[in-house]
C-alpha cells in the first residue's frame, strides 16, 4: 500500500462523511506490519493528522474498516522530527555522563543498557518497543523502579527488565491516601506475574503527613513535595540496596533532563528520554496485563484536596497543559484529566 493510495482513500472517506475536502492530507510514509495486520501512516504535519483521524476519528475508524486492518497509527512528521532530536539529546547526556564519572558500573549500565535502547529508537517508527516477552536477565538487580502503578511506572518497569537490568520496583506508601487497597492488588498482580521483585515502602510517614495537611488546610499544592519525598525514600533505598541506578515514568523531563545524579544515584526517566507519549505508554501497558487508565488524575487524597479547595485544582491543571504543549498527551485525553480534576466543582454547580 503506498502513500498515493491512503491519500486517495482518506479523501473519498472524508467527502462521504462529507467532511471537508479541500485539502487532502499529505500522506509521506506507510509502514505495514503485516504479520500483525497493523498499519502506521506518517503523514506531513499536525493537520494532516487531524484530518486523517476526522472528528471522534470516524475518518480513521472507516479507513481500518475498508483496509480490514487489526490497527491503524498516524503520526506527523514534525512530531517525529522532534522525537528523534530529544534523543539524541538523552544519548549525549548519558555519554556525557558516562565520560564523567568515576562509577564503573554506571559507566557499563549506560554503554551496554541505556544507550543502546534509546540507539534502538532512533528507528521510530519502524521499531516495536517490548515486541515480545523475552526478557534479558543480570546477575544482579542494576535497577530500582519507582512503581506507583499506573501504566506509565509499569511500562519503565518492563523495559529495565527487558534490557538486562534486573529490576527491583518498589511503591512508596504512607497510607491508603496515596495508594488505595486496589491499586495495591494490581501491583502485587502486575510484579508477580512478570517475576519482578517487588516492596512497599513507607518513608518518611511524618513527612508526607504534614505534606498533606497542607493540602487539606488549602495552604499548597502537595504533588512537587509528594514527588520529591518519594524520591528520597526511592534513592534511599537503592543506596542501601547497593543498586546504582533508580528509574522514574515521569514524561516530561526529555532530552538533556532525563538523567541526572541524586546522592550518587543515577535518576533516568526512560520514558522521557524516549519521548514517547500517553497513548503509546497506555498500549504498551495494556500489552503486559495492564488494565490501561481510566484518566482519573492523582491519588485520592488528591481528588479530596481538589473537592475541598477550587483554588488547589489549576496548578493541577496546569500539569495537564504541559504535556498537552509537549505533545505528551492528546487533547481528548487532556479534557478527560480536566473534567476528573473539576468534576466536584462541575457538579457542585448543576446540583
Amino acid at each position: 500500500m503506498n502513500s498515493k493510495t491512503i491519500e486517495r482513500l482518506i479523501h473519498e472517506i472524508r467527502n462521504q462523511l462529507n467532511f471537508s475536502v479541500e485539502v487532502t492530507p499529505n500522506v509521506l510514509k506507510v509502514y505495514q506490519n503485516k504479520k500483525k495486520n497493523l498499519m502506521v501512516v506518517v503523514v506531513a504535519d499536525r493537520p494532516d493528522k487531524s484530518a486523517t483521524f476526522g472528528p471522534g476519528g470516524l475518518v480513521s475508524k472507516n479507513l481500518t474498516k475498508k483496509l480490514g486492518l487489526d490497527g491503524f497509527t498516524v503520526k506527523a512528521q514534525t512530531y517525529i522530527f522532534v522525537k528523534k532530536f530529544r534523543v539524541k539529546l538523552a544519548i549525549k547526556r548519558l555519554r556525557k555522563i558516562a565520560s564523567t564519572t568515576k562509577n564503573k558500573e554506571i559507566k557499563k549500565i549506560i554503554k551496554e543498557k541505556l544507550v543502546p535502547l534509546l540507539k534502538d529508537e532512533l528507528k521510530y517508527p519502524e521499531r516495536e518497543l517490548l515486541e515480545d516477552e523475552s526478557f534479558e536477565s543480570s546477575n544482579r538487580n542494576l535497577a530500582v523502579v519507582a512503581f506507583s502503578g499506573g501504566v506509565d511506572s509499569w511500562v519503565t518497569t518492563l523495559l529495565a527488565k527487558k534490557v538486562g537490568l534486573n529490576p527491583i520496583a518498589v511503591s512508596v506508601s504512607p497510607g491508603k491516601w496515596v495508594l488505595p487497597e486496589k491499586t495495591r492488588r494490581l501491583i502485587k498482580s502486575l510484579t508477580s506475574t512478570y517475576n519482578i521483585p517487588h516492596k512497599f515502602l513507607e518513608g518518611d510517614v511524618e513527612g508526607f503527613r504534614n505534606i498533606f495537611k497542607d493540602g487539606l488546610d488549602g495552604k499548597s499544592h502537595p504533588c512537587g513535595k509528594c514527588a520529591k519525598l518519594i524520591e528520597k525514600t526511592v534513592v534511599t533505598y537503592a543506596k542501601r540496596m547497593g543498586v546504582p541506578l533508580v528509574l522514574f515514568g515521569d514524561l516530561l523531563p526529555t532530552g538533556n533532563y532525563s538523567a541526572h545524579f541524586v546522592e550518587g544515584i543515577l535518576r533516568f526517566n526512560v520514558l522521557a528520554a524516549l519521548n514517547l507519549t500517553k497513548s503509546e505508554t497506555i498500549v504498551l501497558a495494556k500489552k503486559f496485563s495492564h488494565p490501561g487508565t481510566d484518566y482519573v488524575y492523582g491519588c485520592p487524597m488528591l481528588r479530596e484536596i481538589h473537592r475541598k479547595h477550587s483554588h488547589l485544582t489549576y496548578p493541577s491543571i496546569q500539569r495537564v497543559l504541559r504535556e498537552v504543549r509537549a505533545e505528551l498527551l492528546e487533547p481528548t485525553q487532556a479534557l478527560k484529566y480536566l473534567k476528573n480534576i473539576l468534576s466536584f466543582q462541575l457538579k457542585h454547580r448543576k446540583g
